[in-house]
C-alpha cells in the first residue's frame, strides 16, 4: 500500500509516543487494528470580553458544521496528530450565527494580540500568538488558511483537553455593537479502528 509522507511520519511518531496512549489504543496499534484517517477537529464559537476564554469544556456538544468535539476529551482509541492550525474570524450584529458566517475577516486588534493555547492533562500542547495562526486566504485553496507547525502535536485519548484564547491584561474585544465569532481548525490524522 502506498501512502503520503505525512502518513509514514505519523506512524513513526506514534511508535515514539505509544506510552502516552491508553492501554487499549496501545494494544490496537501493536496488533495492527488501527488505521489513520484524515481529520479536522474544529470549533466555531461566539466570544466576548477578554481575560481567558474557554473554547471547549465538559459541556461542549458535537454539532455538525459547528463543532467536532464531543465534550473535552477524545474517546478511547481516538488519538489525533496534527501539524496545521487555522483561526478564522467573523462578526455579525446577531447572536447564534456560528453556522452561517464565512470567517474570512481580519481579526480585530485585541484578538490579534491574544494567545491561542491547547492544554491536555495539564501539559501545554500548543501556545502560539493568534497573529501566527490567522491567515486570510491569499491563494487558491483552503490550505492557504492554515499555518504549518514545525513539529507534530498529539492529543491522546481519554484525557481532558482545554482550548483557550488568552488576552493580554486589560485587553478585551472592544466593539460591543458586534458579536465576535472565531473558527478554530486543527488538521491532521486520527486513529480509527479498522473496519
Amino acid at each position: 500500500m502506498y501512502n503520503t509522507a505525512i502518513f509514514h511520519t505519523v506512524l513513526a511518531f506514534l511508535g515514539m509516543v505509544i506510552g502516552s496512549l491508553t492501554e487499549q489504543l496501545q494494544s490496537d496499534l501493536n496488533n495492527s487494528r488501527v488505521a489513520l484517517d484524515d481529520q479536522t477537529l474544529y470549533i466555531k464559537k461566539q466570544i466576548s470580553g477578554g481575560g481567558t476564554i474557554d473554547l471547549i469544556d465538559a459541556t461542549t456538544n458535537r454539532v455538525d458544521g459547528i463543532c467536532s468535539f464531543d465534550k473535552n476529551i477524545l474517546q478511547t482509541g481516538r488519538a489525533f496528530i496534527f501539524d496545521q492550525v487555522s483561526i478564522g474570524y467573523a462578526s455579525d450584529a446577531a447572536v447564534g450565527k456560528e453556522g452561517v458566517l464565512k470567517y474570512n475577516s481580519a481579526v480585530p486588534a485585541p484578538l490579534y494580540n491574544a494567545e491561542f493555547l491547547i492544554i491536555q492533562n495539564g501539559k501545554e500542547i500548543l501556545r502560539k500568538p493568534v497573529a501566527d495562526l490567522h491567515n486570510l486566504a491569499a491563494g487558491n485553496s483552503v490550505n492557504d488558511q492554515y499555518t504549518l507547525m514545525k513539529s507534530l502535536r498529539l492529543l491522546v485519548d481519554n484525557k481532558t483537553i482545554e482550548i483557550k484564547l488568552k488576552f493580554p491584561t486589560g485587553v478585551a474585544m472592544d466593539d460591543t455593537s458586534l458579536k465576535h465569532y472565531v473558527y478554530v481548525r486543527l488538521n491532521g490524522l486520527q486513529t480509527a479502528v479498522k473496519a
